[in-house]
């Protein structure tokens, strides 16, 4: 029998894929991404023919480390005409050690944004550079990135490949890069955290509508990059606030059956105050730069609603002048969409309603189902139930989260009493 232990080693992989990766494409030099990738995959396969018969180890993430290195070390017997390293060095310069050794964990953490930072090298096309991490540092699959991307997955699996192949050729540093070129890789690097974390507070499909682990892993990587010695820049520190004081709401945003619950309904009291004093201690540290960006202001809206003590008492015309400010900086129908329904609570539901008819030709939004439950509320509010039922009922037609599915029929269901 499984005994759980499938569920187990797919939450390892989400967590420890990318470090592993990350240790061994360092070890291994330029043009071993492929190579790591298979050696940490297969280590997790041995995992799960193992341990339903041995146990899991104490440490398993050890555990894992452990088939990886020695994994490697045998492939590079089999391939020492093409290794940049010996089997013997990389013997000597992968030891096995304990997971929990600080000096190692805070190795693994330096990896992972070497690899991050080789993965959004300018030698590849920004999508690419996005989808490529996704994949290695967050343990992404490729129908995962199809679908943070609104593409297909046979395009994002040959984006891919494409993309390790050019990182191959043109033998890639592992490493953070300079003064004079971070800059132009940051912005790919904020933005790959932040799609990581946004799958992780709002899945878009399956049965789960939060996946912690991934959101606490986003907000793991945007600290790090925050802290940094070379990466520490406001804008890192604006996406580190972002995503503390959003994921501070992660335990509300599910009732007790796996309902979501919108914010005006979620209990404050559970929401995290802890990560919320850290989100405002790095929305204080973003301030001290000359450029204002879209994390600095997408984490003023969040600060914004983490500060008020109530849905109704949160300053709603402060909002709406933030998303104003937003749609300069980063024009798109989702913000749009967001802007809205802020202006809704600000102004009244017809005002909501009027400013949604400027994106609902959109054809970007064609499939989006946030669009018709958002235009549903508001003419509920305004008494038109037949057409608020309408909109809920299309809405239900599109690709949903089994969370929000049940959020959006447990809706329809009230407006049929």
């Amino acid at each position: 029998m499984d005994g759980g232990v499938g569920p187990l080693v797919e939450d390892l992989f989400r967590r420890e894929a990318g470090r592993l990766t990350a240790r061994l494409v360092r070890l291994l030099g330029p043009g071993s991404l492929d190579l790591a990738e298979e050696l940490v995959q297969a280590a997790l396969m041995k995992a799960l023919a193992v341990w339903p018969f041995r146990g899991v180890p104490d440490n398993p993430a050890g555990w894992l480390w452990t088939a990886a290195r020695n994994g490697a070390v045998d492939a590079l017997r089999r391939r020492r005409f093409a290794a940049p390293v010996t089997p013997e060095d990389l013997a000597e310069a992968l030891p096995a050690r304990p997971d929990d050794d600080p000096s190692f964990a805070a190795e693994l953490a330096d990896d992972q944004l070497r690899l991050i930072f080789a993965c959004c090298h300018p030698v590849l096309p920004p999508e690419a550079r996005v989808a490529l991490t996704l994949k290695t540092v967050g343990g992404f699959g490729v129908a995962e990135i199809a679908r943070a991307f609104l593409a297909q997955e046979t395009a994002i699996a040959q984006r891919l490949v494409r993309a390790k192949a050019r990182l191959a050729e043109a033998r890639v540093p592992f490493a953070i890069p300079g003064p004079g070129e971070l800059p132009e890789r940051q912005d790919s690097v904020l933005d790959v955290v932040y799609l990581m974390f946004n799958e992780g507070y709002e899945a878009a499909r399956g049965e789960a509508l939060v996946r912690a682990e991934l959101a606490r892993e986003a907000v793991r990587l945007a600290e790090l990059l925050a802290a940094g010695r070379a990466t520490a820049t406001p804008e890192a520190a604006a996406l580190a606030a972002l995503v503390c004081l959003q994921g501070a709401r992660l335990a509300s945003r599910v009732d007790a059956g796996g309902t979501l619950r919108p914010l005006a309904e979620q209990d404050r009291a559970a929401w995290d105050r802890a990560l919320i004093a850290r989100g405002f201690r790095w929305l204080e540290a973003s301030l001290r730069g000359e450029r204002e960006t879209r994390w600095h202001v997408e984490a003023a809206i969040a600060a914004t609603h983490a500060a008020a003590p109530s849905f109704h008492a949160t300053d709603w015309g402060r909002v709406v002048a933030l998303y104003d400010r937003l749609l300069e900086l980063a024009p798109s129908p989702v913000v749009a969409l967001n802007r809205a329904v802020a202006l809704a609570e600000a102004e009244g539901p017809a005002a909501g309603l009027d400013a949604l008819a400027g994106i609902a030709d959109d054809p970007r939004m064609a499939r989006y189902p946030l669009l018709a439950a958002a235009r549903a509320d508001l003419l509920r509010r305004l008494g038109d139930v037949p057409a608020a039922r309408a909109q809920l009922s299309h809405a239900l037609t599109l690709d949903l989260s089994d969370p929000a599915r049940r959020f959006i029929e447990g809706r329809l269901r009230a407006l049929a009493g």
